[in-house]
């Protein structure tokens, strides 16, 4: 039985729930890995006499983890929407066209 739907655009094509969910973990794991390494790192340049470069780190490290958390809520929303018509073919025939 021929299916009636008709072919996705590139366009308004989304990605499949799997893939959207990894892209989504990956982000999150990346930024929470830069906060981890950047919490000792902050601690270091601090206790060296780094003031600038340690409160930069510390500044990381604590607004890293709400970035984070908005990355990875930031589900893909798009809906699946019919493919776009040509404007030629939406044309209605003119009344000096027969």
């Amino acid at each position: 039985m021929p299916t009636t739907r008709r072919p996705q655009a590139v366009t308004s094509a989304r990605r499949s729930r799997q893939e959207d969910r990894g892209s989504r973990m990956r982000t999150y794991l990346i930024a929470m890995t830069i906060r981890i390494v950047s919490f000792p790192l902050a601690v270091l340049a601090l206790l060296d006499g780094r003031i600038v470069v340690g409160s930069l780190l510390a500044t990381a490290a604590i607004f890293i983890p709400s970035f984070a958390v908005m990355l990875a809520n930031n589900v893909d929303h798009r809906r699946d929407q019919p493919a776009p018509v040509s404007p030629v073919r939406r044309l209605d025939v003119g009344p000096h066209q027969t």
